[in-house]
């Protein structure tokens, strides 16, 4: 009984990461630091941290596993952490290595364009759509540049 108690016990100086989207478990590994975008600007979370719940923002995930920085662009959404665990649930996430450029790029030009022809107060449903979407192609792009791409 001891074994299954000590198996399953928080190891000390890791965080476990699991990162959800409504796809399914993106990231679900055992990591070292954890640097996220929130609404209130980009935070940090090392293991032993205070609880801690925060709304995320479209943005680049960064984490630090077995000495190598892994970039993910990630949605919308919210992020839990705690001293042993850090929980991200989000609209969407895609590894650097996996973003489409091309794809990113027209996207950030179209919604720009988009973003430029509104007349009016910059409010409502539609400002906040394309500004999300704004936001999600740029966290593409710039999580992509992090990993070495252009």
């Amino acid at each position: 009984m001891a074994d299954t108690a000590q198996a399953t016990a928080p190891r000390s100086g890791i965080l476990r990461l699991d990162v959800v989207t409504p796809a399914g478990a993106a990231v679900h590994k055992d990591v070292d630091q954890v640097e996220a975008p929130s609404v209130a600007g980009e935070f940090g979370v090392l293991p032993g941290h205070l609880p801690l719940l925060a709304a995320l923002k479209p943005g680049v995930l960064r984490y630090r596993s077995e000495g190598k920085t892994f970039v993910l662009a990630v949605g919308a959404g919210f992020a839990e952490a705690g001293p042993d665990a850090m929980t991200l649930l989000t609209d969407r996430c895609v590894e650097a290595g996996d973003v489409d450029l091309a794809a990113a790029r027209t996207d950030l030009e179209k919604v720009t364009a988009k973003l430029d022809a509104l007349a009016g107060p910059r409010e409502g449903e539609e400002f906040d759509e394309l500004s999300r979407q704004s936001l999600w192609a740029q966290a593409q792009l710039e999580a992509a540049r992090e990993a070495g791409r252009s």
